[in-house]
């Protein structure tokens, strides 16, 4: 439920014309324009616009497990059971089915989202536009309040009465009141079209209608594409490469795909454990300490190579450690006496590759883990690039990346496995295989939403036969067989030893 939660706030910023000025003004002031007034402008539109983020994302998650289980995950925060109820009583006092409730309420927040003013603020432009140039009228939350005070609520009965007479057999008002019910295979294919291209539209009309008769106009639901071009247009006026990361998708509700850091999911694993270190002269003495694995079968030494600054992103190394650039080690998770977890890493020259490293070994099988960041040094893919395989945790951004590869041509291999045990909640590990470079196993490993966003958003972008920018993505996940044993011992290692799970390795 809070993965879906934080989903959903994503979603409404990229799907709504409000949500996509304010992520842009933020986006242009990180890349140095105007950085001082566009963060200004962020900060009031966000203000504008907290408690409809909130009713939105805590309502429409209890899509999750039902509104019973919502109401008692939430039992003692005020605060979101609030958020949720206020967003329950959207969609009026009646017993409705969860599925006409949910779109309904979606319905008020994120016509609430979309002010015809932002077509105002466009025209303005990033260059020019100011804080007090939103007026009162145009923020969400003021919106959400006039649709409420207005008797909005009260009104659903006859859309319901609508929808029903116009589609008898679509079972519009059929369902239950508490979650959603939902068919598989192309039945459900086609109950989202009808959702989203009649119910949801004609429930954002009379929204609208409501809205518009309080003095505040909204951007209709066929101009939400105009709305998106536009943006990116205004974007374009004073960014000349930004816009080029910016596709407009129309597939659905019109959006600003890509440059709203669909990358920002973090798994934390455990507080950073604290290194044990086992000095490289004694390496050669203590390597039963590293072997890992009590069948033959699986016996093995994990070897790392980690840039410095990932090392000490992931581990507690005593104070006062001097760290080489590239920190070479046998790596694994053990207990002091005092049954304390660490990591204990078996320092070796950060010149050592993995072929002396598994001379070292003898007939100890090696497990060679580095990391993207680790990768940008030409010096650790020289050292690297001579053994196959080798796994690449992915921590930096994974979709740019991926499109980067294509650009260059690139053939790419993806394979999806869930991950389940972990402690974590349901994870997907997504892997990547590139011709180019093909002794690297790259992997990315998230929350099953964030990385289900990720895989469409890659099909849909770089998929065989799209005809896009020579490389392309390719669905098979063969390569994950023929190496599903060294898979499973590297997440053994990664849920055993790391702090943090990211894409964004410098911080």
């Amino acid at each position: 439920m809070v993965e879906t939660h934080e989903g959903l706030h994503h979603e409404l910023q990229a799907s709504t014309g409000y949500g996509l000025v304010s992520a842009m003004a933020l986006l242009l002031s990180r890349r140095g324009f105007r950085p001082l007034a566009l963060p200004e402008l962020f900060d009031a539109m966000v203000e504008g616009s907290r408690q409809t983020h909130e009713v939105f994302a805590t309502t429409l998650s209890a899509s999750v497990a039902g509104v019973r289980q919502a109401r008692l995950l939430l039992d003692g925060n005020t605060t979101y059971s609030g958020y949720l109820e206020r967003g329950l009583g959207l969609a009026g006092t009646g017993v409705l089915p969860w599925r006409f409730r949910e779109t309904a309420v979606a319905a008020v927040l994120r016509c609430s989202m979309a002010p015809a003013h932002v077509l105002d603020v466009l025209g303005t432009g990033f260059a020019r536009v100011k804080r007090t140039d939103l007026p009162e009228t145009a923020r969400p939350d003021r919106r959400l309040e006039a649709f409420e005070a207005a008797g909005g609520p009260d009104g659903w009965g006859a859309v319901l009465s609508e929808l029903v007479s116009d589609h008898p057999d679509r079972g519009v008002d059929r369902g239950d009141a508490d979650h959603r019910e939902l068919p598989d295979g192309e039945a459900l294919d086609s109950l989202r079209r009808f959702e989203e291209e009649v119910v949801l539209r004609r429930c954002y009309a009379y929204v609208s209608t409501v809205l518009a008769d309080a003095g505040m106009p909204s951007v209709a639901w066929e101009e939400q594409a105009t709305v998106a071009h536009a943006l990116k247009a205004a974007v374009a006026e004073v960014d000349g490469e930004l816009p080029e990361r910016l596709a407009v998708v129309t597939e659905r509700r019109p959006v600003l795909d890509d440059g709203l850091e669909y990358d920002r999911q973090k798994i934390v694993l455990w507080q950073r454990l604290p290194v044990e270190l086992v000095g490289s002269a004694q390496v050669p003495e203590l390597l039963d300490a590293f072997v890992v694995g009590d069948q033959d079968s699986d016996r093995h030494v994990c070897g790392v190579w980690l840039s410095r600054e990932v090392a000490r992103k992931q581990f507690a190394f005593p104070e006062g450690t001097e760290l080489p650039e590239l920190v070479v080690a046998l790596l694994a998770v053990a207990r002091t006496a005092d049954d304390r977890q660490v990591v204990r890493l078996g320092t070796l020259p950060p010149t050592t590759t993995p072929r002396q490293c598994q001379t070292l070994l003898g007939e100890t099988p090696l497990l060679v883990l580095t990391s993207h960041l680790t990768l940008t040094d030409p010096s650790a893919v020289d050292v690297l690039g001579r053994v196959e395989p080798v796994f690449v945790l992915m921590d930096l951004p994974v979709a740019w990346h991926v499109g980067d590869w294509c650009r260059q041509g690139a053939r790419i291999r993806m394979g999806l496995v869930p991950l389940e045990g972990t402690g974590q909640g349901d994870l997907l590990m997504a892997a990547f295989t590139v011709d180019r470079q093909p002794a690297f196993r790259f992997i990315s490993i998230g929350g099953k939403a964030g990385v289900s966003i990720l895989t469409e958003q890659l099909r849909r972008r770089h998929g065989v036969g799209d005809g896009g920018d020579g490389g392309h993505v390719e669905i098979d996940g063969a390569f994950l067989r023929d190496d599903a044993a060294a898979f499973n011992l590297v997440l053994n290692h990664v849920f055993g030893a790391w702090h943090i799970l990211d894409q964004d390795a410098a911080s």
